[in-house]
């Protein structure tokens, strides 16, 4: 697709299948008034915005505040030591390493699952650059939920119009996969599959205490564009309220296998200084993961102003808040 130029010859937009890659921007332009409001306007067209060659962790910084104010993620364990508003994926904080339909093993597999959707507030989106790729695989997707609610029938829109779903925040998956998995069985590695693997620490947070369950929509309109989006949270999802288990299940296979066909997904392969800045209301993501002698280290940004989208299951949680240490 042709690239169109824009804030008076800045920098230009490469619209991609799903997204868009912006070419020609020069370090320290994002700072300039008129170039911010043409890239967030190119943000909320496509949401999915991908830029090459973020060298830094100060032009990470920079040019993640066009987008919005930065804030702190929940989990201290993940902050780096560069910057507070910086976490850190993979490197030496990597996940434990598990084997996948009984054959794959691999690191830092993460199936398909929106921010935050485990609270009553959805983070805004985030910026994710990626200092270290790995050699092979380690690609993320992400899935287009605005575009995939537009295509729907007109009968599926009137049946979900006031649906809602139960979710949690889920660290692992003992049982059966989640919804949107990237896999059938899963298993933890053995020491002699992954000598010296260890935990980050975020699997030993009670989180069903700090994080009680929410009831999200399952369509919610855009904040800014007004698009309705699927807000589904497939790795979240407890249960469809107001059906039964076996009618709910049918329905949400039904829509993952909607908005995951290949139409509404981009797969990246990422570069050295690669970033992507997401929108987290209208895109689920997934990682693929990559083998466990690979090293694949990342670093990334969490846009404030999460968007007001569900409320607790048991009233008397309103007013939870995690109380992790600083």
């Amino acid at each position: 697709m042709a690239a169109s130029a824009t804030a008076a010859g800045a920098f230009s937009v490469r619209p991609m299948a799903v997204g868009a890659e912006i070419i020609g921007l020069a370090q320290g332009a994002e700072q300039q008034a008129e170039v911010a409001d043409a890239l967030r306007a190119a943000w909320l067209d496509h949401g999915i915005l991908l830029f090459r060659d973020v060298d830094s962790v100060d032009y990470h910084l920079s040019l993640s505040r066009v987008f919005g104010e930065l804030e702190l993620h929940p989990y201290p364990e993940m902050r780096s030591e560069l910057d507070p508003l910086l976490i850190e994926l993979g490197g030496v904080k990597r996940a434990p390493a598990y084997v996948y339909d009984e054959s794959e093993l691999r690191l830092n597999r993460v199936p398909w699952h929106r921010d935050s959707a485990f609270t009553p507030d959805v983070c805004k989106g985030a910026v994710l650059r990626m200092v270290v790729p790995a050699r092979e695989e380690g690609e993320t997707f992400l899935a287009d939920t605005a575009a995939a609610y537009e295509d729907l029938p007109a009968a599926m829109k009137r049946r979900l119009d006031g649906l809602e779903y139960q979710a949690t925040l889920k660290l692992e998956y003992p049982g059966p996969p989640p919804p949107g998995a990237l896999w059938k069985t899963m298993r933890r590695a053995t020491e002699d599959e992954d000598p010296g693997g260890r935990q980050s620490g975020l699997h030993d947070v009670p989180v069903a205490t700090r994080y009680p369950a929410v009831v999200q929509p399952v369509v919610l309109r855009h904040p800014q564009s007004g698009r309705p989006c699927l807000l589904l949270s497939p790795s979240n999802i407890d249960r469809i309220l107001g059906m039964s288990e076996e009618e709910g299940d049918a329905l949400l296979a039904e829509l993952l296998g909607h908005m995951l066909q290949p139409q509404y997904v981009y797969r990246h392969k990422w570069q050295a200084n690669d970033a992507i800045v997401w929108d987290n209301i209208r895109f689920i993501h997934a990682a693929h993961g990559h083998k466990v002698d690979d090293r694949r280290f990342a670093l990334r940004t969490t846009l404030a102003g999460a968007v007001h989208t569900g409320r607790y299951l048991d009233p008397d949680a309103q007013g939870v808040t995690p109380d992790f240490a600083d």
